[in-house]
């Protein structure tokens, strides 16, 4: 199965960037679409999160949720 960050990348142009690394992505929500990608991830912890920190590119939040410790997807 297709990851859907790369799915929605191909299909869309960026129309988010990044907060930590300011690479372009698509936030499914913003292009209005039912779901984002990062709906299916599992939640940061809260020593994760950077008060007043927009969205995350998937690469950025594949690395925070592995600094966290966190390697499985939700579903």
């Amino acid at each position: 199965m297709s990851d859907p960050a790369t799915v929605l990348t191909g299909q869309l142009r960026p129309i988010e960037h990044c907060s930590a690394c300011g690479a372009g992505f698509v936030c499914g929500y913003a292009a209005g679409l039912p779901h984002c990608w990062c709906a299916t991830q599992p939640l940061l912890p809260a020593r994760q999160i950077v008060p007043g920190q927009h969205c995350l590119c998937p690469a950025c939040l594949t690395r925070r949720r592995e600094d966290a410790g966190q390697t499985q997807t939700k579903g």
